[in-house]
């Protein structure tokens, strides 16, 4: 973002440089030789309109850049509200993926545990076909002993057979037990009580491993709802994410819109200022063809010069540098309130060399008067709201030229006041007091 600023901003010097260059060809001031003072006032007149205009924009622009902020504001709201919404389900994908690699581990556990138990339960399987192999071997020789007691005509032998329940008991049959040796019959009791062991062990196995069995489906059934429920707050992540993704989408054309109308305005701006200064070189072109067009051979009268607004003695701004407007001032400003439309009197006699009536509010000099009084002299009366008397008349000391006015680039009703020697403006009080 910053980048882009940076380029944006490089982009505007650049065409700021090339729009001042074309003003500066448009509109730089030429010879006197070569326009006459309506010249030179069309041209103003021209650059005044053009700037009405660009002013015009700007008011419009900067109504636009107050809108487009609003904008601006309100999509970077909902866009870190969604920014949050974002982290937030990414937190909770985040733990619901933890507690399925925790339900995951409990299950392999429980898997391992399982196929322990199948493990055991199938070597205590091996343990119990071995001793019923060794169990039938030792049956098959005691089968051979009854067989030869049999053959021989034991008298107890009818009756042991008859009262046994299985080859078992009739192992342990005490009748039977004097006819085999002691060492047969601890080893038959030792097996016999090794496989019970084994059975039972065996069926115990079986019981905790159907358990675990059980236990495993319920984690099962549980993995599968977490599964699920993370399949939702995946979508729900995603369709946030991609709300986020339109939401700055947004932000980034409104922010753009912002830049554009500043980068806008600060053109306008800079070309108001370049032309602005183009006006007042044009002036200064008429002050001097003027300056040329004053009577060397009128005489100039000696004598006091005439207060040029009897009866007011505010100055509002002196002659010299004018640090509110950060510019020289080529005069002096009597602003008396309740000034407005008072009688402007000639301070001295001479001829009338300019009598302005048109102008543009906000520019310049507005309607002003200039009378010649010879000698390389002359007075200038500006921003009137009325012009009494015309070019090429003569006027006397103390007639009336117009009325103080507001008009041209004038903050408020006032008389602006110069007197110029050879065209150089010099300090009116040092030629006139207040009367």
């Amino acid at each position: 973002m910053m980048l882009k600023k940076i380029l944006r901003y490089l982009t505007s010097f650049v065409t700021i440089s090339a729009m001042t260059f074309g003003i500066i060809v448009s509109y730089a001031p030429v010879g006197a030789d070569e326009l006459t003072v309506d010249d030179i006032k069309d041209r103003i007149e021209q650059i005044k309109q053009e700037n009405e205009e660009r002013r015009n924009e700007l008011q419009q622009i900067e109504g636009d850049i107050s809108e487009s902020k609003e904008d601006l504001n309100k999509a970077a709201a909902l866009l870190y509200e969604q920014q949050d919404l974002v982290d937030y389900y990414n937190n909770l994908v985040y733990y619901k993926n933890e507690d399925i690699k925790a339900l995951q581990s409990e299950i392999d556990g429980l898997t391992e545990d399982i196929e322990k138990k199948d493990q055991a339960i199938q070597t205590a399987q091996a343990d119990i076909d071995k001793l019923d192999k060794e169990n039938q071997e030792n049956l098959e020789k005691f089968a051979q002993i009854i067989r030869v007691m049999y053959t021989t005509g034991s008298s107890d032998m009818f009756s042991v057979l008859a009262g046994s329940a299985d080859f078992y008991d009739l192992m342990i049959n005490s009748e039977v037990v004097g006819k085999i040796s002691e060492q047969n019959l601890e080893f038959m009791n030792k097996l016999t009580a090794d496989m019970k062991k084994l059975e039972s062990d065996k069926k115990q196995l079986e019981t905790d491993k159907a358990d675990l069995e059980a236990d495993k489906v319920k984690l099962d059934d549980k993995m599968s709802v977490m599964l699920t429920e993370k399949a939702e707050l995946d979508e729900m992540a995603a369709n946030a994410k991609a709300a986020e993704a339109t939401l700055q989408a947004d932000y980034n054309k409104y922010y753009n819109d912002v830049a554009d109308l500043e980068y806008r305005q600060s053109s306008i701006e800079y070309e108001i200022s370049v032309s602005e200064a183009d006006i007042e070189a044009y002036e200064e072109q008429i002050k001097e063809i003027i300056k040329q067009q004053t009577n060397p051979e009128k005489e100039y009268q000696d004598g006091e010069w005439y207060w040029p607004v009897p009866g007011r003695s505010y100055i509002s701004c002196n002659f010299g540098w004018d640090y509110d407007f950060g510019r020289y001032h080529k005069g002096i400003d009597v602003g008396d309130a309740g000034i407005m439309g008072d009688n402007v009197l000639a301070s001295k006699a001479g001829t009338v060399i300019v009598a302005e009536t048109s102008y543009i509010p906000g520019y310049s000099y507005g309607m002003y008067v200039v009378v010649d009084h010879g000698g390389g002299y002359t007075t200038t009366y500006a921003h009137l709201s009325d012009v009494y008397v015309y070019v090429g008349q003569e006027v006397e000391q103390g007639e009336y030229l117009g009325a103080v006015g507001s008009t041209g680039f004038s903050t408020g009703p006032h008389l602006h006041f110069e007197i110029r020697i050879d065209g150089e403006p010099v300090n009116p009080f040092n030629y006139v007091s207040m009367a």
